[in-house]
C-alpha cells in the first residue's frame, strides 16, 4: 500500500509508492538531493536541487509538503498524459557504469593473501508515475574517470568517493549509498599494490536490510598471474551483515554470477 505520512527519521525508507493527490506536492530529501514533485490537474512537475554536500546523511520525506514548491527552478521537468490515479514511486538503482574506488591509503596484498573491503557507492533514483518509468538520475553526479592502462585499452567509469574501509563499523550510514563487501584474493606470485579497484556495479542487485540500509551481495575477486584481470564471483544472496534484507532492485545487466574483469589496472594519466 502507498505511504501517506510525513517522515523525518534516519531509519526510514525513501523508496516506494506514495499517494500525492492533484493540487499537492511532495519533497524527498535524500542525502545531498532534494527531489520535488508536484501533481497538477493535468501534469506532474519534477524539480531536482542539490543544496548539500555529497557526504550529507539527510533523510526527510514530506508527502504532502507544506513548504512552497520551487517557483523558479531552471531544471524543471514536466510530464503530461499519465493515466488518472497514477501514484509516484521512487525506486533504487546502481550506476550505469562501473565504479572505481580507492582505499583511504593504498596498501599491498601479499602473494596468497586476501582482504575484505567495504565499498560504498552512490545510488541512482528512478521515478515512476504509475507503471511508467519517466526519469532516472543519481543522488549526486559522480565524476567521470578512465580505467585502463592506455586511452585505447580501458573503459569509461565513475569515480566514487568511498574510502574502501576495512571495517564495516567505519563506513558511515548514509541513505543514498550502497555498500558492497568486496573480498580480494591475490593468488599471483607477486604482491598486489591496491591503489584502485574497479567494481562493475551494473551487474549487481540491491538489498535493503531491516534498518533500510542499502547493500549489494558480497563480491569476491581472485587475481591470478595476469596483473590486470581478476575472476569475479557474485554471491547469490545478501551479505550476512544485512540482517532481514530483502531484494529491492535487479541488476541493470543481468547475467551469470561469474565473470572476468579488469579490476586492478592503474588509471591512465
Amino acid at each position: 500500500m502507498p505511504e501517506t505520512s510525513t517522515t523525518r527519521t534516519s531509519t526510514a525508507a525513501w523508496w516506494g509508492r506514495r499517494t500525492l493527490p492533484a493540487g499537492q506536492h511532495g519533497r524527498w530529501s535524500i542525502g545531498p538531493l532534494d527531489l520535488w514533485l508536484q501533481h497538477g490537474e493535468q501534469e506532474w512537475q519534477l524539480v531536482l536541487e542539490r543544496p548539500r554536500e555529497s557526504a550529507d546523511a539527510t533523510l526527510a520525506i514530506d508527502v504532502p509538503c507544506s513548504d512552497a514548491f520551487p517557483a523558479s527552478a531552471m531544471d524543471r521537468l514536466r510530464f503530461a498524459g499519465s493515466p488518472a490515479g497514477s501514484e509516484p514511486e521512487l525506486r533504487v538503482a546502481l550506476a550505469d557504469r562501473a565504479m572505481v574506488s580507492r582505499p583511504q591509503d593504498p596498501f599491498y596484498v601479499p602473494s596468497q593473501g586476501e582482504v575484505t573491503l567495504y565499498l560504498s557507492t552512490p545510488a541512482w533514483v528512478q521515478l515512476y508515475l504509475g507503471s511508467a518509468r519517466v526519469q532516472e538520475f543519481p543522488v549526486y553526479t559522480p565524476s567521470d574517470t578512465w580505467f585502463g592502462p592506455s586511452t585505447v585499452n580501458g573503459e569509461l567509469c565513475y569515480a566514487t568517493r568511498t574510502q574502501a574501509r576495512l571495517e564495516i563499523a567505519d563506513v558511515p550510514v548514509r541513505p543514498h549509498r550502497v555498500v558492497t563487501p568486496l573480498t580480494i584474493a591475490n593468488r599471483a606470485d607477486d604482491a598486489l599494490f591496491l591503489e584502485r579497484v574497479n567494481l562493475p556495479v551494473p551487474r549487481l542487485p540491491i538489498y535493503a536490510d531491516e534498518h533500510h540500509r542499502l547493500w549489494t551481495p558480497a563480491v569476491r575477486m581472485e587475481r591470478e598471474e595476469d596483473r590486470d584481470m581478476a575472476e569475479m564471483e557474485i554471491d547469490s544472496g545478501p551479505p550476512g551483515l544485512a540482517v532481514g534484507a530483502r531484494r529491492i532492485a535487479e541488476p541493470r545487466e543481468p547475467g551469470g554470477r561469474h565473470l572476468m574483469v579488469r579490476a586492478f589496472s592503474a588509471l591512465f594519466q
